[in-house]
């Protein structure tokens, strides 16, 4: 353990073991949680470094042995080569074009004001350092799907035994559509790095870096929101379980909060600042929002969206294409994460469950044919970490789930690496 007198930064505070007699604040199967003490960081850096190698491996592959899809033909002599070119496709043409020549909106057409912040901004913060912005957006990719990684096994840890954490871990890592965390320049690995960070550090009290940590996720992506509001609703349920609370009282109840407590607001700056910007330059604070309704993307709020027309009509006519079927999967994903919000409740309390319920809710509402949602629920992380304690003591199940799970992610990184639209 560190010297409590020295100074504590957010990097130490997250990689440090937990302190001695953390104690669960929630209740978990069985009663009381009794957590142990986590294993080293490294571990689920090791862990996150071997799934990943495979996923380069998959990636790669599809790339340069596979047919490319029309979008995306060879480019010999990219920068980075073969080994990073499978990694730059759909979205991170827009992220390219956000470094290069910032933001741009254009009246009724595709426009990037769609794109959150917080990753164009680390990547062109980074760029000089790589040959190129596609490079550079993969190495923050994979620095933050490992960081992601890390803080997630530490967060776990402070719930659910050894076992559990880690098969957690394993449940996050093998996710069909994780590939995300490994390489593809798309800005979900660092959201979720800075969600679950922020979190993290709330749980070890450390509620000011919470809130700083929190703005690159509130400035990330839309669901930025919802963490900032699972932060403040997660502070007030730590103070009134420790007063003897219980139930909605703790969740919701305002008067246990001290003053203390107030850096956590800090992470609304994330998506205030956005909209600020948007507000100053174009004249509308909530342009994000109206551009996910334009021709291509017609993804605006209503009942076309909500009640996914564009789906019914896919199923209708090419019911078993490929394309349908990879839907499909992401919707029946979206609605088993749903169903395991009472499950991460029992187990991590209210704020948590609504933080799930806001993430995955997003993802039902927000797509008009369920697309991308597979992605999208990389970020409902305590979902995995519930999974992790279904499966630790069911060998039969985990030695199914977790190499089924595995194969699918490397399959579908294959496709993504030849230029496949999945998610």
């Amino acid at each position: 353990m560190s010297d409590p007198s020295l100074p504590t930064s957010a990097a130490s505070v997250l990689v440090d073991a937990p302190p001695d007699g953390v104690v669960d604040l929630t209740s978990t199967r069985g009663g009381a949680a009794a957590p142990g003490r986590a294993a080293p960081w490294w571990h689920a850096l090791a862990l996150f470094a071997a799934v990943g190698a495979l996923v380069w491996l998959a990636v790669w592959f599809g790339n340069a042995h596979l047919g490319h899809d029309a979008w995306w033909p060879s480019r010999p002599g990219s920068a980075g080569g073969q080994l990073f070119e499978g990694w730059a496709r759909w979205d991170a043409v827009w992220y390219r074009t956000i470094v290069r020549e910032g933001y741009v909106y254009y009246p009724g057409v595709q426009s990037s004001v769609a794109f959150w912040p917080s990753y164009p901004l680390v990547v062109e913060a980074l760029s000089g350092l790589f040959p190129s912005i596609y490079v550079t957006g993969t190495v923050v990719t994979l620095a933050s799907g490992a960081v992601a990684a890390v803080c997630f096994h530490r967060w776990a840890g402070l719930f659910l035994r050894p076992a559990a954490a880690l098969t957690g871990l394993v449940a996050l890592l093998v996710f069909p559509y994780g590939w995300y965390q490994y390489g593809a320049v798309y800005a979900d690995a660092l959201f979720i790095a800075a969600a679950i960070g922020a979190f993290l550090l709330l749980e070890r009290d450390h509620v000011a870096w919470a809130g700083v940590v929190g703005v690159v996720a509130t400035a990330g992506r839309p669901a930025g929101l919802i963490v900032a509001g699972a932060l403040l609703f997660r502070v007030i349920e730590k103070r009134n379980t420790a007063n003897g609370e219980r139930g909605l009282v703790a969740a919701f109840d305002p008067r246990g909060l001290r003053r203390a407590d107030a850096p956590v607001l800090v992470a609304f700056a994330g998506v205030g600042a956005w909209c600020t910007y948007l507000w100053v330059r174009f004249g509308n604070p909530f342009l994000f929002a109206t551009i996910e309704g334009v021709k291509g993307w017609d993804q605006g709020a209503g009942p076309s969206t909500w009640l996914k027309f564009k789906l019914l009509e896919q199923l209708q006519h090419h019911p078993f294409q490929p394309s349908t079927v990879n839907l499909v999967v992401q919707g029946l994903l979206v609605v088993g994460a749903l169903g395991l919000v009472p499950a991460v409740k029992r187990r991590f309390g209210w704020a948590y469950a609504l933080y799930v319920v806001g993430v995955v809710g997003l993802a039902l509402v927000g797509t008009k044919d369920f697309m991308g949602s597979g992605r999208y629920l990389l970020a409902a992380f305590p979902v995995f970490a519930v999974l992790g304690d279904l499966l630790a003591d069911r060998r039969r199940a985990r030695a199914v789930v977790v190499p089924l799970s595995l194969l699918a992610l490397l399959g579908l990184s294959v496709a993504f690496g030849r230029g496949s639209y999945l998610s």
